[in-house]
Formats: structure tokens, sequence, C-alpha cells
């Protein structure tokens, strides 16, 4: 008779099955969204009208693409609170992006000082939800090739 291994248990949780996949999916637009509102105000800093209308026009598109992403995101009792964060944040992102599309697409010059208020919330709840990502790395959920972690700004 062969030795039986016992397999200890483990205590890394179990989500649904292929909840991670689609995570990460959509967890990279999330990234992409949240890296536009950063590089918009870079290309301002650098005098870069023509990028930084470019990226904003981006971000437009792809902002609710990544909401609509993450509310179609099966729920998961352990991710409830990132998946409320991050359609937060993707809010924000959108209303960012209409804000900077008035300021350089309609010449409307209050549009970016709300552009920089709507972004200034974003950086404001990045910690949060990078907390909330950490929780979940520390789960055992990880996506190939990225960290579970928003740039902070």
């Amino acid at each position: 008779m062969a030795p039986t291994r016992s397999v200890p248990p483990s205590t890394l949780a179990s989500w649904p099955v292929g909840w991670d996949v689609t995570f990460c999916t959509d967890f990279a637009d999330v990234t992409v969204a949240h890296e536009l509102v950063i590089d918009i105000e870079r290309a301002i800093a650098d005098e870069n009208r023509t990028d930084a209308q470019g990226l904003a026009n981006e971000l437009a598109q792809t902002a609710p693409i990544a909401s609509a992403e993450v509310t179609r995101m099966k729920d998961w009792l352990p991710a409830t609170d990132l998946k409320t964060s991050l359609t937060t944040l993707l809010d924000l992102d959108t209303q960012a992006a209409a804000a900077y599309q008035s300021y350089y697409n309609d010449g409307v010059k209050a549009g970016l000082k709300q552009a920089r208020q709507l972004r200034n919330q974003v950086r404001k709840a990045v910690p949060t939800t990078n907390d909330q990502l950490q929780q979940l790395a520390d789960l055992g959920l990880s996506c190939p090739g990225a960290d579970l972690k928003l740039e902070t700004f």
C-alpha cells in the first residue's frame, strides 16, 4: 500500500471560479485609466498641450470601459469594498476626463480647475484602495506581470 500525504488546510481564500482572471483583466484597464489621470498633469507640467489633450481624450474613452468591467465583475465578499473603491475612482476619472476635455476642446478655463479638484479626490482615495488591494494579495490573489497597487501621486 502506498503512503498517503496529508495536505494541510489552505490559509488562502477561495474566490469564485474565474473571478481572479476577470479581476486581473479589469484591473489592467483600471490601472491604465489611473495612469492617464497622472500623465495628463505631467504633460501639462511639461507644457505639452497636445499630449495632455490626447491623454484626456484617451481617459474619456478608457475610464467608462473600465468602470463597466468592474461593475460587471462577479461579487465576492472579500472584494466588496475594493469593487466600490474602484468604481468610485473610475467615476472620478470619468468626470476628470470630461473636465479636461471641456478645458482643452471647448476652451472652458474652469474645466482645468475642476479636473484638478477631481484628480485630487482620486489622489486621496488611492491609499485606501491600495490597502484593499493588499488585503486581496494577502489572501493569495495575484495578477501576472502586475503589482496589485495603484501609483500614488
